[in-house]
Formats: structure tokens, C-alpha cells, sequence
């Protein structure tokens, strides 16, 4: 069950699971017999810890950001239903797709893929992001910041459940995703998409999809977790 910040009882003898860290929790409960978790999402600047108060532990799906704030490595799995209309086949429109917040190293790299000639999607939620991940030959992730090569648990969990190849910027520590992914270092992102995309990376699709939505889906990581 979901449930609001306000309504987590630190007496109850209970498991809650936080999955972000905001001003409506982060001064944390009095020690009482709950477990709560923080499940950080998110990069810390410099990779400080968050401290809250009445946190039991800290997970995170990074492995290499998991070790910085010293938290137990939990990979977010993925599931089929995130896609929903698995059995549509339709034309690829866009070369990549990125669905990220276009922050100055990001917008680099994508105007280096347009100038390759490369199309590329805009940003987009509900069907028309559905769309374009249906649209798209490749999902492109490019780290948000310069201090932190980590995975995007989200971003490749969506990748999975539409089994679209992606391509990412090396990070510090692959995880799991060692060979499910395609690696390239930042400067040379571009031509190496470019030069991908003109194979066949459907295997890559697969094998993502494997490992996320078949091998380690969402409940499996966090009851293997709990």
C-alpha cells in the first residue's frame, strides 16, 4: 500500500520504504520498532549522505554511489506493464530518444548526434512519451553531472520494458548492467551512437528486458531487499 509521509508510524511494527527526500520528511521520526528505509533515487552533491532521524538504512541502485554514502546496493527492477501495448510494432521515426533533463553536458552531446544527422525525440510524459519510446531505435543516457558516472535506475527500467537498446555514457561502476548495455566514454558518445545504430541492436533490447523485467523485476529486488 501507498501511503502519505504523515500517516508512517514509528512505533508500528513495520517496513516503510521512502523513495524520495523533501521537506515533508527529511527531519526524520523518533526512534520507535519501524524499519524505514530510504530509497535515494537521487545524487547527492558530492555524494554526501542524507541523515534523517529514524532511518533504519539507505538503499540506492547505483552501485558505485551506494558505496560513496555507504548504502546497501538494491537495483530497481522494471516490469512488462510499463509498457503498455507490449505487442505494437510500429515504424521507427526517431534514431534516440533521451528523456532526460537537458543540462549543458547533455545538450552537448545531443546537438553532436543532430550534427551526425541523427534524429532524436523531444521530452515528453504520458502517451506522447509512450510514442516515443515505441518511435525510437535507441535510448542515449548522458550523466546529469560531471562528479557522478552512475546508472539511471529509472531511465534504463523504462528502456527494459520497451525493450529499447540503450546506449549509455560509461559510469563509475555498471551494477548489473554490465553487458546488457552499450558503454562509450563521453567524448566520443556521439560517433558511437551513430556508429551502433548502424547495426542491428535489437539484442540488446532483449537482453535488457531480460534482465530487468524477467531476472530481477521490481518485486523480486526489493523483497531480495527485505
Amino acid at each position: 500500500p501507498l501511503i502519505f509521509f504523515d500517516e508512517i508510524d514509528p512505533s508500528a511494527d513495520e517496513t516503510y520504504i521512502c523513495t524520495m527526500i523533501n521537506g515533508e520528511n527529511q527531519h526524520g521520526w523518533l526512534s520507535g520498532r519501524a524499519r524505514i528505509v530510504v530509497w535515494d533515487l537521487e545524487w547527492r552533491l558530492q555524494g554526501e549522505p542524507p541523515n534523517i532521524p529514524g532511518v533504519s538504512e539507505m538503499w540506492a541502485s547505483d552501485r558505485w554511489y551506494a558505496e560513496q554514502i555507504g548504502a546497501r546496493y538494491v537495483p530497481l527492477g522494471s516490469h512488462p506493464g510499463l509498457n503498455p501495448t507490449p505487442e505494437l510494432n510500429i515504424d521507427k521515426l526517431f534514431d534516440v530518444t533521451m528523456l532526460a533533463y537537458m543540462t549543458p553536458r547533455r545538450e552537448r552531446v545531443a546537438n553532436e548526434m543532430k550534427r551526425a544527422g541523427l534524429t532524436m525525440t523531444g521530452n515528453a510524459w504520458g502517451e506522447q512519451r509512450h510514442n516515443y519510446l515505441l518511435q525510437s531505435r535507441a535510448m542515449v543516457n548522458v550523466h546529469q553531472h560531471d562528479w557522478a558516472h552512475t546508472t539511471a535506475p529509472q531511465r534504463f527500467a523504462l528502456a527494459a520494458a520497451y525493450k529499447l537498446p540503450l546506449i549509455s555514457e560509461r559510469a563509475c561502476d555498471p551494477g548489473v548492467f554490465t553487458d546488457a548495455v552499450l558503454w562509450s566514454e563521453y567524448g566520443a558518445l556521439a560517433n558511437f551512437v551513430s556508429n551502433q545504430l548502424g547495426g542491428d541492436l535489437r539484442e540488446f533490447g532483449e537482453a535488457l528486458y531480460q534482465l530487468l523485467c524477467v531476472d530481477n523485476p521490481f518485486r523480486l529486488c526489493v523483497e531480495s531487499a527485505l
